[in-house]
């Protein structure tokens, strides 16, 4: 089978990756690489304004007063590439990160399954289309081939060798990944475009450079295999966002972590999963990160929902210092499994059960929630045990198998009170005689009585014939 590369370039990655492309259109922005001092990428706005890429930033500034300049960070755009490369990874199989801004795709053993290279190449384009960056793209029969051509922008997706090889020919040699020194030695023997290397047999190379030139060109046309690591997605989701301004406002920061939710449902909904926890880290200016854990008692993927229950979190916030990026991860994540229903149950609203106690955590804190879950011990006072949302969870598979007697009030007072009217006994008596094990010993006599005002009473009998009220029946 014949070998096809596919390279995609994104030339300016950590521009395009920024909070609001439409804002940052409005006015000239730079990023500035710290250490060269010149300009790296630049918008529309600052094209405009004069401004071109590899100008320092003393004449970048002096051409336009509302400059905005942002540093640039690899880190930032390994990032963005990851998140190309694990939506990719959904239509094609074999990806290679090229870090900071390129990805090589193993695209000829995927051509039967689209039909050929042009339904290929539609499906891909229609995913890249999610994500608003601009990109080169070429096909070459080597991964070096297809890179050096989608670096120098030829935008072509062909299986035709014989166009590929012309079109590496008309490419500069200082457009290979050859180093500088290489590139003078062989300028020095008349050798000035990759075109008159691949005219050189790898013998007569091999007689007047070292073995990595060699090594270089079999690469180059395909003669020599190329080691490549392919890329395996992560399970779980985890996204990181520069913000265009700091903030300083809690509520301000809605419209990040609003695109940052929309990446998280589209990653859940296409993995057809769900997450009980999401994680934010709030990258602060002069104070340490900011950690905001959001928790759904039910499992969720829609953006809207964790939206709502991260509203309510923030409203609790106060920031120390300015915030410049937001980072997003998953706890958790598990398979969405259908919903448990049928065409006769009737709707009880739009919230269900564990949607209102996510809610009411969001609001109140998680700890602020509790349920009651039994005991198995036959004390009246014992049986019930308060515990937070998250123990009662654990606690409550256990309590499923406890059996509940058959007589017992709604209503238990907190301390029994002595029975001090008129009362007729009508049920008992239930004897309860336990407890000697942790020295709280009792021994009482239970009865269901009626008094005069029509209420139905749990009242219980001492062995020094001390009667006491315990419970109301509803």
């Amino acid at each position: 089978m014949q070998t096809l590369w596919l390279y995609l370039h994104f030339p300016h990655l950590q521009l395009d990756g920024l909070t609001d492309a439409s804002e940052s259109a409005e006015y000239p922005l730079i990023i500035l690489h710290d250490k060269s001092n010149t300009v790296l990428q630049l918008n529309q706005a600052a094209i405009d304004a004069g401004i071109r890429r590899g100008m320092g930033l003393g004449t970048a500034a002096a051409l336009n007063e509302h400059l905005q300049v942002l540093a640039y960070r690899k880190d930032v755009e390994h990032k963005k590439l990851l998140e190309i490369a694990e939506h990719l990874y959904l239509v094609t199989s074999d990806i290679c990160l090229f870090p900071p801004d390129g990805l090589l795709l193993r695209i000829h053993n995927m051509l039967r399954l689209y039909g050929g290279l042009a339904a290929y190449w539609r499906t891909l384009k229609a995913q890249l289309a999610h994500f608003p960056v601009y990109y080169h793209y070429a096909t070459g029969q080597s991964p070096y081939a297809a890179r050096i051509l989608s670096r120098t922008a030829w935008n072509q997706v062909s299986d035709h060798l014989p166009m590929h090889k012309h079109q590496m020919g008309l490419r500069a040699l200082s457009e290979s990944e050859l180093d500088e020194k290489t590139i003078n030695k062989l300028k020095r023997v008349g050798i000035h475009s990759i075109g008159d290397l691949l005219g050189l047999s790898l013998k007569d190379i091999a007689k007047r450079f070292d073995i990595d030139l060699v090594t270089y060109l079999g690469r180059l046309t395909g003669e020599f295999h190329h080691p490549i690591h392919f890329f395996h997605p992560q399970s779980k989701f985890n996204r990181y966002l520069e913000l265009l301004y700091e903030i300083s406002n809690a509520d301000t920061l809605l419209r990040p972590i609003q695109r940052l939710l929309g990446g998280l449902e589209q990653f859940l909904k296409l993995r057809d999963s769900l997450t009980h926890k999401v994680i934010f880290t709030l990258h602060q200016r002069d104070a340490e990160d900011l950690i905001l854990e959001v928790g759904s008692a039910q499992a969720e993927y829609q953006a809207a929902k964790w939206l709502s229950l991260t509203e309510l979190k923030l409203q609790q916030l106060q920031l120390q210092s300015p915030v410049y990026a937001l980072n997003l991860c998953t706890g958790k994540i598990q398979l969405r499994s259908p919903d448990r229903g049928d065409l006769f149950t009737a709707s009880k609203g739009t919230l269900s059960c564990l949607q209102l106690i996510s809610l009411l955590q969001a609001k109140l804190g998680e700890q602020a929630i509790g349920q009651v879950i039994l005991q198995d011990d036959f004390r009246p006072d014992q049986v019930n045990r308060y515990l937070s949302f998250q123990d009662g969870v654990a606690e409550q598979a256990k309590a499923a198998n406890i059996d509940l007697q058959a007589v017992r009030p709604s209503f238990l007072l907190k301390e029994a009170q002595p029975l001090n009217e008129k009362v007729t006994i009508m049920h008992g008596p239930e004897r309860i005689s336990t407890g000697w094990w942790d020295n709280s010993a009792m021994t009482r006599d239970y009865f269901v009585a009626h008094n005069l005002h029509g209420q139905w009473l749990w009242v219980y009998r001492t062995p020094s014939a001390q009667w006491y009220v315990h419970g109301l029946f509803s």
